[in-house]
């Protein structure tokens, strides 16, 4: 159960922070290496993807108990 809290904290932070895009956040050395390489529009797509599938298997892992 603490892991599945877990997953759901860090795909809403990741949701959260990828809309409101926060410098520590959007302008730390891995989100501009993406940027830079894919674009903002797509690395704002991949960054809501991973939200997404972190709150889904926490919310999926919690429901199963």
């Amino acid at each position: 159960m603490g892991s599945s809290i877990i997953f759901l904290l860090a795909g809403l932070f990741a949701i959260f922070c990828t809309l409101t895009k926060p410098a520590f956040y959007w302008e730390s050395s891995k989100a501009r290496r993406l940027r830079r390489f894919v674009g903002d529009t797509i690395a704002t797509v991949f960054y809501l993807g991973i939200g997404i599938i972190l709150v889904g298997t926490g919310v999926f892992n919690l429901l199963r108990l």
